[in-house]
């Protein structure tokens, strides 16, 4: 197609301003209505489910200590290969947990960690019990998710952040 330039039409388009100045400032109806579209981190949700799961493992670990079954035979090495496994990856969403802790809600900050510290105190309690009884099967599980749950909590508030690939294709061109 041979486009034909239009004089008049360049002529009037030069006229123009370049900005437009708005009558009023906009900027806070526009701030205010971002503000509700942020999603609002449920703190009281989240303190609910990580209250839940630091009962659940200090029932878990009363029910277990005081069961009569009888016990399947496990080695020792197997609890400590576990808790050799898991301590790692503790120590670094405990302090990816606290590089982020700031910038939580305080009251939610606060309940994370008092559940943190029941989880901890249950884990000293596992490994005081797997050492009187390392053949208990149950407490090896017992440590093994109370491991996971502390985990699946830090992750909650604290996720682990991936780094992009810069040789990965993304889809984009």
């Amino acid at each position: 197609m041979n486009e034909q330039p239009h004089p008049k039409l360049d002529e009037l388009i030069g006229r123009l301003p370049r900005a437009i100045a708005p009558a009023r400032d906009l900027w806070p109806e526009v701030g205010a209505r971002i503000a509700l579209l942020r999603p609002r981190l449920r703190g009281w949700e989240f303190a609910v489910a990580a209250a839940l799961a630091a009962v659940t493992v200090s029932a878990m670990f009363i029910g277990f200590s005081h069961d009569s079954q009888p016990r399947v035979a496990a080695p020792q090495w197997a609890y400590e290969q576990l808790d050799a496994t898991y301590r790692p990856l503790r120590l670094a969403s405990l302090e990816r947990y606290r590089l982020s802790a700031a910038g939580l809600d305080p009251e939610l900050r606060k309940t994370v960690e008092a559940n943190l510290s029941i989880i901890d105190g249950a884990l000293s309690e596992i490994r005081l019990a797997l050492a009187s009884r390392p053949s208990d099967a149950a407490l090896g599980q017992m440590l093994q998710r109370t491991y996971e749950q502390e985990l699946a909590i830090i992750e909650a508030v604290a996720p682990q952040t991936v780094a992009q690939d810069p040789t990965r294709y993304r889809g984009e061109l």
